[in-house]
């Protein structure tokens, strides 16, 4: 089965109630899949806290996962297309530290004025759709950005994911993802708007990673796996699974100088 990428398509498997209250889980419960999730808050509250943001947009925030852990932002706006998606969102927020509003919205033509944010950040999102989705993406991202605006957004890194997918089976992705090489990410951002001033990798040393993450099915093992998997992330690798990418917003004339 071809892998869902259309929009209209990805809409529609996220507004399952059965993806929506089972996403959590998948994104944070085994230990390879939480120390990810932890790394990504880290980088995003790093500079979110560097950058002193006021005004922060989330896109494709799903059941908040990332939402609830940020912290620091005076307001922030996280949108989804999903309704299901955004009510489980709205209760893990309940009580947690931030002011935040929620939206459904279509993320290809967002409700906002030009220039309005300081910053968006966006994962597991960009990457499902195939590339002039994409750039109808980044073009609306650059819209709602003031000058100078950051955009934080993640990739997968095809040396690592590739290898893995064709050993597990392809047919097990039904979603879309696109993967990359460092330069091709970053040229794609550069085509579109974006400069790329900093960039995190994450799960630098999969393949050893991926077997400690086994140590899960031992019920009493899962948080050495995830002590394990987090400490060898500390280990400087030039081949992580992810990367985290910080972007600045170019202005016009310098895109097209």
């Amino acid at each position: 089965m071809k892998p869902l990428d259309q929009p209209t398509d990805l809409k529609r498997y996220y507004e399952d109630r059965n993806v929506a209250t089972g996403y959590m889980d998948r994104r944070t419960t085994q230990p390879l899949n939480g120390v990810l999730h932890g790394r990504q808050v880290e980088f995003l509250n790093n500079v979110i806290s560097r950058r002193a943001l006021r005004m922060l947009l989330e896109i494709a925030c799903g059941p908040g996962r990332l939402t609830a852990a940020i912290r620091g932002v005076p307001f922030g706006v996280a949108v989804d297309a999903s309704p299901v998606m955004l009510e489980t969102a709205q209760q893990r927020m309940n009580g947690a530290a931030g002011r935040w509003s929620f939206l459904r919205t279509d993320a290809f033509v967002l409700p906002f004025r030009s220039g309005v944010f300081g910053g968006v950040y966006t994962l597991r999102f960009v990457r499902h759709f195939q590339l002039d989705d994409r750039r109808r993406l980044y073009a609306e991202i650059r819209r709602v950005l003031r000058p100078g605006g950051i955009f934080m957004v993640d990739a997968l890194n095809r040396d690592v994911s590739q290898p893995f997918r064709v050993q597990r089976g392809l047919e097990r992705y039904h979603i879309y993802d696109v993967l990359y090489r460092h330069d091709e990410i970053e040229a794609e951002l550069r085509d579109n708007g974006f400069r790329v001033i900093a960039t995190e990798g994450i799960i630098k040393h999969f393949p050893v990673q991926r077997r400690l993450n086994r140590l899960r099915r031992v019920r009493s093992l899962h948080g050495i796996a995830r002590a394990l998997i987090r400490s060898l992330d500390h280990i400087p690798g030039n081949n992580p699974s992810n990367w985290m990418l910080l972007c600045e917003k170019i202005e016009e004339d310098r895109a097209s100088a």
